[in-house]
């Protein structure tokens, strides 16, 4: 029998929970889409749901991560702000040190 531990970051901000994996992953789909309603949908999510879950980060943080592109030759869309790519580089930053710690645990707890 082999036990394993598991372990998700979450980053509170006065009580809010500012990222998570699922804000971490739209924030991800949004920079390679280009586009919320496609992050949403390739993350099952529905458009509302992922609009107010950037709305929060947006007003929770001192700057906002996301903003919106209006028109233009292909329509408009979303992209990270420098602070939200900081933010974002942050948050993998302390998971990859966390999934270390994590590994460590699961060897030592199956020897």
């Amino acid at each position: 029998m082999m036990i394993r531990v598991d372990c998700y970051i979450n980053i509170y901000k006065d009580h809010f929970c500012f990222l998570d994996p699922l804000k971490t992953q739209l924030l991800q789909e949004i920079i390679q889409c280009g586009s919320l309603n496609k992050a949403a949908k390739k993350l099952n999510i529905s458009y509302q749901n992922a609009w107010q879950t950037i709305e929060d980060m947006n007003q929770s943080a001192p700057s906002p991560l996301v903003t919106k592109q209006r028109g233009g030759l292909h329509g408009g869309g979303m992209e990270l702000t420098t602070y939200g790519q900081k933010i974002l580089k942050d948050y993998t930053v302390i998971e990859n040190q966390v999934k270390k710690v994590i590994s460590q645990i699961n060897v030592e707890i199956n020897l």
